[in-house]
């Protein structure tokens, strides 16, 4: 399965509350946060996706997330 689609499929599972892209990482086991941030970027503002700067549901952190509504 590609990364795209494994974070597409993961970030609507915490709908509607945000995650970020070292959650993302972390969670699907990614060598790298950039290639999250890669895929949450291409994610973003498609299929009702969206990235802004927010509170991420897993760590408490802010920054950068993406949620899908």
């Amino acid at each position: 399965m590609k990364i795209l689609d494994e974070v597409a499929r993961f970030v609507p599972r915490l709908a509607p509350e945000p995650v970020c892209d070292p959650c993302i990482a972390q969670k699907l086991s990614l060598d790298d946060v950039a290639l999250a941030s890669d895929v949450s970027h291409e994610l973003a503002g498609s299929h009702g996706f969206e990235r802004f700067k927010g509170v991420c549901r897993l760590c408490d952190q802010s920054g950068m997330v993406i949620r899908r509504h």
